[in-house]
């Protein structure tokens, strides 16, 4: 029996990728779910997926970024399964292409999706995650929020600052009985490079295939059930945060080379 069954949950971005991985898991846990997304027909799909895979589950049409639509979820958790014990904010959106070539507006669109929506999400949560006995938000972060490389520079920001505002808060939220963990993922095997804001070019280095969608779902889950303050997914991951970390003049050379 999972840790988790019996929880309610919010899972943003949950139309595809990790978040359908995420609904299905929680699913398979015994957690009831909110299920929060832009697109119509492919929310329905995940919803599907996480009703045959035994859970309850609520879809709801929208976008982190409208407050609105935000509260449509917390009514849904409140009225439809009477409560709340668990949000994760995972859904994302990324950009490639240098940094000085690139309109203002894009940066300030990743920083909506990535940033402002997630940390409102969990400022928004608190009235409903105190009345939990085990409370927990997990933020789907990435390994570019522990060293930046070129390219990508709109996307690392605002990871740099999602993992500042997850640790900044952890010890707040903690004297709510509310658990804060960031999830440190690398390349996942999703469809997520076919939605960026822009490209204007490949990233130098190529792009791997990377881990799939369910792998970083289990780690995420796994985290949550165990009261982690970060998780990594695969040793690849774990070895950016420990290089970013004590060997930052390694990085340094190897990025020189791609600016």
């Amino acid at each position: 029996m999972s840790r988790l069954a019996g929880q309610r949950a919010i899972v943003t971005g949950a139309s595809g990728g990790v978040g359908r991985a995420l609904a299905v898991r929680l699913a398979v846990a015994g957690v009831s779910s909110v299920l929060l997304a832009r697109r119509d027909d492919a929310l329905a799909e995940t919803a599907r997926l996480a009703k045959a895979a035994g859970g309850r589950v609520v879809p709801v049409v929208g976008d982190v970024t409208i407050a609105a639509d935000r509260a449509r979820a917390f009514d849904a958790a409140a009225d439809e399964l009477g409560g709340l014990d668990l949000v994760i904010n995972n859904a994302g959106v990324g950009a490639h292409g240098r940094f000085h070539e690139a309109d203002p507006a894009r940066l300030r669109q990743v920083f909506d999706v990535n940033f402002f929506a997630p940390a409102e999400l969990m400022r928004e949560a608190v009235p409903l995650l105190r009345e939990s006995p085990r409370a927990c938000v997990a933020n789907v972060g990435s390994v570019l929020a522990w060293r930046g490389v070129p390219h990508t520079a709109d996307y690392c920001a605002s990871k740099f600052a999602l993992r500042g505002l997850c640790e900044a808060v952890r010890p707040e939220m903690a004297r709510l009985g509310i658990h804060v963990l960031h999830a440190s993922p690398s390349t996942i095997a999703s469809e997520f490079r076919e939605h960026l804001i822009e490209r204007r070019e490949h990233v130098p280095w190529g792009e791997r295939r990377g881990v799939t969608p369910e792998k970083v779902a289990a780690r995420v889950v796994w985290g949550v059930e165990r009261r982690k303050n970060e998780v990594a997914i695969a040793w690849e991951d774990w070895a950016i945060v420990r290089g970013a970390r004590y060997a930052p003049w390694l990085f340094d050379w190897l990025l020189s080379r791609h600016g």
